[in-house]
Formats: structure tokens, C-alpha cells, sequence
């Protein structure tokens, strides 16, 4: 938690609006839990990184990792790369997975990216993540589960509001998939599943986290 406060802290001098939101993030998603699945060291890409609450969290939490983060969104990666300049095992790029050149990380994550594509993209991106990262990489895969259905249809309304104000990119749909969809996902792309964990929490999200590694 105390890394976690840290990254918090680097938000002080943004708008009232980022502020709430990546506080928000931090209170509805286990980000601390998922951040101790990944690797203590190496080369870490995160995909879809936002503000860079979670790039950011790496990043503090172990100084032994070099961390680079990318996103589309052109307003979000400004305020990551403003947040993160203090930070010297932080980077930020806009852009898609697919534009990274770089290849042989050690690690990659994906939190809460996969339900705004459609199936064809989110197996691009899985194909582009695996692509990236070296024989034995470390792949974290952050989603919401499709049951208990109380949950899920809390998520889809929250998502739906969310999409709606434009606070989350959206634009083709909600496409959330059922942990065992998302684990074909994986193993479809070549990755080998090594562990499915269920984040439950007092939350009314069916957060699920899935560990998986290129052969």
C-alpha cells in the first residue's frame, strides 16, 4: 500500500478530475495484488496503460524493473509521461502494442483492455504482446469474469457509463469474455496458462487475473 501511496502522491499537481480518477482506479481495481504477480525485475511493457497508475506502480514498487508504457490516447499519455518524469526506470509512448519495436521483454501487462475490442483485436494484441516478449515472458492478463452475474451486470452497467462519458475509450462495443474465453484466448495465441486467479474482494466486480508465459 505504501507504493502505492507514492504513485498517488505524483498526481498532486494534476487537474481535480485526472486526480479523482486515478484514485478511483486504485479503489476499484486490486492493483497492488496483480502488481506482485509480475516479476520483480527485467523489462516490463504494459498495453493500454492509461494515466499510468499501474506503469507507475511498477515502477516504484521495485526499482529493478525498466517499465514502458503505451496507449493510444494522446491526452492520457501526457499526463503519464508528466507524472512519471520523476521516476527513472519509467517510460511512456502513444501508440498501439503493435507499433512497439522493441522486442525481449522479460514481462507484459494488460489490465482491463481486452473487453473494449471486438474478438479479431483482442487476439491481434495477445498475437502482438507474444510477439514481444522473450521464450519464457511473462504475460499478466487482467479482466472481469462473466459470473457471478450479479457482478457482471454491475461491471457492464458501470462500463456502459463509463464508455458513455468518454472516461474510457470505447467506440466498438462492450466484449467482455468468460474466464475459460479468455484463457483460449491466451492459449490460442501461444501462451501456456499457468494460473487463474479470482481477485474476489468486498468489490461487486468479478475481477480475474490470469497468469501466462510464452514457451
Amino acid at each position: 500500500m505504501r507504493h502505492m501511496s507514492r504513485v498517488l502522491d505524483l498526481y498532486h499537481d494534476q487537474p481535480l478530475g485526472i486526480r479523482l480518477f486515478v484514485r478511483t482506479r486504485h479503489l476499484l481495481c486490486p492493483m497492488a495484488r496483480i502488481e506482485r504477480l509480475v516479476p520483480r525485475e527485467g523489462r516490463i511493457l504494459e498495453v493500454g496503460c492509461g494515466h499510468g497508475l499501474f506503469t507507475n506502480l511498477l515502477a516504484v514498487a521495485s526499482p529493478a524493473r525498466s517499465v514502458l508504457g503505451v496507449d493510444p490516447a494522446p491526452v492520457k499519455i501526457q499526463v503519464a509521461e508528466q507524472v512519471g518524469a520523476p521516476l527513472p526506470n519509467v517510460a511512456f509512448r502513444r501508440g498501439y502494442v503493435a507499433e512497439v519495436a522493441e522486442e525481449g521483454f522479460d514481462a507484459a501487462a494488460i489490465l482491463d483492455v481486452l473487453y473494449l475490442l471486438p474478438p479479431a483485436d483482442k487476439r491481434e494484441v495477445l498475437r502482438c504482446c507474444f510477439e514481444r516478449l522473450r521464450p519464457g515472458g511473462m504475460l499478466i492478463l487482467k479482466a472481469n469474469d462473466t459470473a457471478p452475474r450479479w457482478k457482471y451486470e454491475v461491471t457492464v452497467l458501470q462500463e456502459k457509463i463509463m464508455t458513455g462519458l468518454r472516461l474510457t475509450m470505447g467506440g466498438h462495443g462492450l466484449h467482455f469474455f468468460s474466464r475459460d474465453q479468455n484463457a483460449e484466448l491466451l492459449r490460442d495465441a501461444g501462451f501456456t496458462v499457468e494460473r487463474i486467479l479470482g481477485l474476489n474482494s468486498w468489490l461487486p466486480y468479478p475481477h480475474v487475473a490470469f497468469v501466462a508465459r510464452r514457451p
